[in-house]
């Protein structure tokens, strides 16, 4: 009897978190190219999730009590400031429609979005999540799909700038590798995913 009880405990364990995993899914449409998300961009009415540029790995995260302290997180490197700015020239000159800007608090991120996009303001809630506990980065999953559902733009493009794990944790996609850029759309109701333009795959103008 014990022993049965303790299959029926594992198996609900893994059917909860097997469905935790696919309530975190978006409708999953076939990737599209890159060429494709790009015209779709430009016609408006998209949400673009970008993983912040490249870092310096030798550089960590020191767990300061203030985001303000660059010196103590891990930060963009020359290549990701050059990377950074690249993207952005790239989708000024495609004529990709941006309105709002929203930047995790870490300065990998905030510079990537000033880098890229010029104007931006900074969202509490597209902090790290990796950096949290289970609960907290479970949170800051949600509260990221959120804000996508609650996206009501339809002229333009709306921009998160964050990391990998929210992305993950929010709606199971993971943007890789650094700078990174995700295509979302919001479409009845339901968040589509429409494909990743990686960095080297912007058009060079």
């Amino acid at each position: 009897m014990r022993n049965s009880r303790v299959r029926c405990l594992v198996a609900f364990t893994f059917y909860f978190s097997f469905m935790q995993v696919l309530l975190a899914q978006p409708i999953d449409s076939a990737p599209l190219p890159s060429s494709e998300l790009i015209k779709a961009l430009q016609s408006g009415g998209h949400i673009i999730y970008m993983r912040h540029s490249q870092t310096d790995h030798k550089q960590k995260d020191q767990g300061a009590t203030s985001l303000e302290h660059c010196d103590l997180q891990r930060n963009l490197s020359v290549a990701g400031r050059e990377m950074a700015q690249s993207i952005g020239s790239a989708i000024k000159r495609l004529n990709i429609p941006i309105e709002d800007v929203l930047s995790s608090p870490y300065c990998r991120c905030k510079d990537t979005a000033k880098l890229a996009f010029g104007d931006f303001k900074i969202e509490p809630n597209l902090q790290f999540s990796f950096s949290k506990n289970d609960k907290e980065s479970k949170k800051l999953g949600e509260k990221l799909y959120e804000m996508m559902m609650s996206d009501s733009n339809h002229a333009l493009n709306s921009v998160f700038v964050g990391h990998t794990s929210n992305l993950r944790d929010g709606l199971g996609v993971w943007p890789k590798p650094e700078g990174a850029v995700a295509i979302f759309q919001k479409l009845e109701g339901r968040i589509i995913y429409k494909g990743l333009i990686k960095p080297n795959e912007w058009p060079i103008l």
